[in-house]
């Protein structure tokens, strides 16, 4: 049995050994392998009666992927740093970080929450895995709302090397700076929203994209298979080195953003007056099972994440070795100060 932690001072981020793991589902359990790879100790709960077995199975069938990514020699799972506790109270008890992930509700959340914030004392950060609900209306229910932070991964969270980072109103700026250094610390690119929004901002420039995917299908513009081919061949190559402002900095030539703007702005505002607005009727949700259908091909969702981890980790190599020049600027200076958040 692990020891509970106490203290008054927050550990440093890469001080942290044992952190806490509630709710152990695809994004909990995701976490877990990240954090064991990085040599943490995890303590998790999880309400469902099976939850410990499969978080086990994911695991053990996301570690060959993960350590591809990470570029280390293979090694077994460190199952016995894996620790399933029977209570919310006992894992932020044992924990000196508790990461949340409960589904996205946000009165189970506050609950939760409230719950783990009752049992762990004041210095210990709590973190929530939520994909868009504003931490200020999460941490109403704590009684110490300035340790909480959202720290939000993208699927599959032990691949995909962004987080968001976003503190609440009442969130100590203390705080928001521990949490991009602890995702630093455990190998994540974090990025630090400047304010709150509904869906905190990736997953809205995400289902902005899908929001004018599902017009042109819906439309007849393109079939479901070449419209994802247009992301994959087209705009994807390009994004893994560069997001969208930079692409059409570049686009302007020697003119930059200015000379696009000069040349196509008004060529842009008529695509954008004319992108469509969706909706989630029965016929659209007719339409995009069936193109989920076209574009898996027959194969099961089981074997497409296994396709795409397999090929992810693969890619974030790749993306991490090729970081633009902005970016390996920065990196060289903290590296050289020592500095890592």
């Amino acid at each position: 049995m692990i020891a509970e932690t106490t203290g008054s001072v927050r550990p440093a981020p890469d001080q942290v050994t044992v952190i806490g793991i509630v709710g152990t589902g695809a994004v909990g359990a995701s976490w877990a392998t990240l954090f064991l790879a990085r040599g943490l100790t995890v303590v998790a709960y999880d309400p469902a009666p099976d939850a410990e077995v499969k978080a086990r199975a994911f695991i053990s069938e996301a570690w060959q992927a993960l350590m591809v990514s990470l570029g280390t020699p293979a090694k077994p799972v460190p199952g016995e740093r894996l620790q399933f506790l029977p209570t919310v109270d006992a894992v932020a008890r044992a924990a000196q970080v508790i990461q949340e992930n409960a589904p996205e509700r946000p009165e189970l959340k506050t609950e939760l929450l409230a719950a783990i914030d009752a049992a762990a004392t004041a210095e210990k950060p709590i973190l929530s895995s939520t994909g868009g609900i504003p931490p200020s209306t999460l941490q109403k229910s704590c009684t110490h709302p300035e340790r909480f932070v959202v720290v939000h991964p993208f699927n599959p969270a032990h691949l995909i090397p962004l987080v968001e980072v976003v503190g609440g109103v009442d969130t100590d700026p203390a705080v928001i700076e521990w949490a991009m250094g602890f995702a630093r610390h455990v190998g994540k690119h974090p990025i630090r929203l400047l304010r709150e929004a509904d869906g905190h901002m990736t997953n809205r420039l995400q289902f902005a994209l899908m929001r004018e995917a599902v017009h042109c299908l819906v439309e007849g513009i393109a079939s479901a298979s070449d419209i994802d081919d247009a992301v994959r061949y087209g705009l994807g190559p390009r994004w893994a080195l560069m997001g969208g402002l930079l692409t059409m900095h570049l686009a302007g030539g020697a003119g930059g953003m200015k000379g696009i703007l000069d040349h196509a702005g008004k060529a842009i505002e008529g695509w954008w007056d004319a992108l469509g607005q969706p909706r989630l009727d029965e016929p659209t949700r007719v339409r995009l099972i069936e193109a989920a259908t076209e574009v898996s091909a027959g194969r099961s969702i089981a074997e497409w994440v296994q396709w795409r981890d397999r090929n992810l980790a693969d890619l974030v190599k790749l993306i991490q070795h090729s970081a633009n020049p902005a970016t390996q600027e920065t990196t060289n200076q903290q590296q050289e100060t020592g500095h890592v958040g």
